[in-house]
């Protein structure tokens, strides 16, 4: 039986959404307009109304997580972030170039990005994901194969994100800490950043369908795999991505849960374990990034280490999320800091806590973790900064650029090269898809461009979801897409991983089928013998 989204309870939900949102949108338009710093009205209405539209439709006309996602991350990082910042005077974390007052020309590449999204929005609500999806069924081997392989995987995924931790194999802002094969490279960093989260929550979601298992199970299982990802990795936001999968998941199938007292546990679990992994990892970080501070232990916040870029602050970036072209065939080992590698966590916090610089970078970062970390706005700033560099053959070559650049980048560069000068570490920032196509200096192009990504990563779900018929798999595909489109830095770094997870998907679904079709074709030979 095919799924669909609950008509009724969907209908009541988006339209109290909606209602919701047109009583905060409309006196927070009316703020922005009254707060202008230098666009004319008509663009800041196109731009303000493009990105309120692309979430619009996307509640409206549900079509796949990933539309959704997008549109809420882009909402977040050129909506919210421009009301932040012309409202209430919150700065702007990321270098922006020579921008000055060059508004009316970055608010038309952002709108003309979000409006692509809208279109991408429509046309993709014509052949949802969620059509693809189905209730699993089978006999009590087939339960029993998919236990064990959720087993396995558990036991895999726990080495994995050991060795990773210990030797830095993807942990944001290090260098590659282990002399390794890039193809052992490509699966390990798959398997740490989105992979193991694949796996684990489809095979519980066909366990809650099978065995009956409670759908708690999959928060449970995103806060487990999510906890060591983060402590791994390095990561602040990697474990709220993870169990944002598994609520996506409840969200959809909530006629058909029953135990929301369970879950509602599993989530005051989940906040919990997030607030200590965020604890763990900030403190971490900002005592291994203040080790490349010049004057002293810990940098002064307006030195920067302590405040690390977006593609390090807040989760791996396409870079950090996929094989990169950076990786040779037999990657080379880099020794880590004698600091690094000698410190206790103890240690770490209390020399953290114990310099006023360093706290004070703790927080400022941590203060701005919900909104202005987010990537989106000074990427359309920084291009409209340099009009006379845009140019189609430009916007190709970032789209074409090696990721073994680094922070010499072509946009590093553009963007005032805050990083270029950082030792061992690897800090870059990052232009976002619209920042990217900004780089044409065409309206038009950035439009298309947003058009057909947009459609890209609905269909890519589309495939998964066709392959597993399993709503979780789509559920962590649209999240990682979505996230990792919204954080785009080198754009060949992003196909990559969406072959990587076409890949991953694709075993799944086959081993799903052969699995299924074996174990039912067992349980009708076994019913024969007992007849005859």
């Amino acid at each position: 039986m095919t799924e669909s989204l609950p008509k009724f309870q969907s209908s009541r939900i988006v339209g109290f959404a909606l209602a919701t949102g047109a009583i905060v949108a409309l006196p927070l338009c009316s703020l922005l307009l009254a707060s202008n710093p230098g666009p004319s009205v008509p663009i800041i209405l196109w731009f303000y109304a493009s990105g309120c539209a692309a979430l619009v439709l996307s509640l409206a006309f549900p079509s796949s997580f990933f539309v959704f996602l997008l549109s809420l991350f882009l909402f977040v990082g050129f909506i919210a972030k421009a009301i932040a910042n012309f409202v209430y005077g919150v700065a702007l974390i990321e270098p922006i170039s020579t921008f000055t007052s060059q508004w009316d020309q970055a608010l038309t590449f952002a709108a003309s990005g979000l409006s692509g999204v809208c279109l991408a929005n429509l046309l993709a609500a014509l052949f949802p994901s969620f059509s693809n999806t189905s209730m699993a069924s089978g006999p009590a081997r087939l339960a029993n194969c998919v236990l064990a392989a959720f087993a396995s995987l558990l036991v895999i995924s726990i080495a994995v994100y050991w060795a990773n931790y210990s030797f830095h194999i993807l942990r944001i802002g290090y260098p590659l800490g282990i002399d390794i094969d890039a193809r052992i490279y490509a699966v390990a960093a798959f398997i740490i950043t989105w992979g193991a989260l694949v796996g684990g929550l489809t095979a519980v979601l066909w366990l809650i369908e099978l065995r009956r298992w409670p759908y708690a199970s999959l928060v449970a299982t995103a806060t487990f795999l999510g906890v060591l990802a983060a402590l791994s990795m390095g990561s602040r936001i990697q474990l709220l991505l993870y169990v944002l999968a598994a609520v996506a998941v409840i969200v959809f199938r909530r006629q058909q849960v029953r135990d929301w007292i369970a879950i509602a546990m599993a989530m005051c679990l989940a906040a919990i374990v997030f607030a200590g992994s965020l604890a763990v990892v900030s403190f971490e970080r900002t005592f291994d990034f203040g080790q490349t501070a010049p004057s002293s232990q810990f940098a002064p916040p307006t030195l920067e280490p302590l405040a690390p870029p977006k593609s390090v602050d807040d989760v791996a970036s396409p870079e950090a999320n996929s094989i990169s072209p950076k990786v040779s065939s037999t990657p080379k080992e880099v020794t880590k800091p004698p600091a690094s590698q000698t410190t206790s966590l103890s240690d770490k916090v209390e020399a953290v806590t114990s310099d006023r610089f360093a706290l004070q970078g703790l927080f400022h970062q941590l203060r701005n973790l919900a909104i202005m970390r987010w990537v989106g706005l000074e990427g359309v700033m920084t291009a409209a900064a340099n009009p006379e560099q845009l140019s189609v053959d430009l916007f190709l070559k970032v789209m074409s650029e090696d990721p073994a650049a680094g922070s010499h980048a072509i946009y590093q560069k553009m963007s005032g090269d805050r990083y270029g000068n950082v030792e061992y570490y690897t800090f870059l920032t990052l232009p976002g898809p619209i920042g990217i196509a900004s780089l044409s200096g065409s309206p038009l192009i950035v439009m298309a461009f947003m058009f057909a990504l947009t459609l890209l990563g609905h269909l890519i779900e589309w495939v998964a979801a066709r392959l597993t018929q399993n709503v979780a798999t789509a559920a962590v595909t649209g999240v990682s897409l979505a996230y990792l489109t919204v954080q785009m830095g080198f754009p060949w770094t992003l196909l990559i991983y969406a072959i990587e997870l076409l890949l991953s998907v694709t075993f799944v679904g086959v081993v799903w089928w052969v699995t299924r079709g074996l174990t039912s074709a067992s349980q009708v030979e076994s019913a024969r013998g007992a007849l005859q």
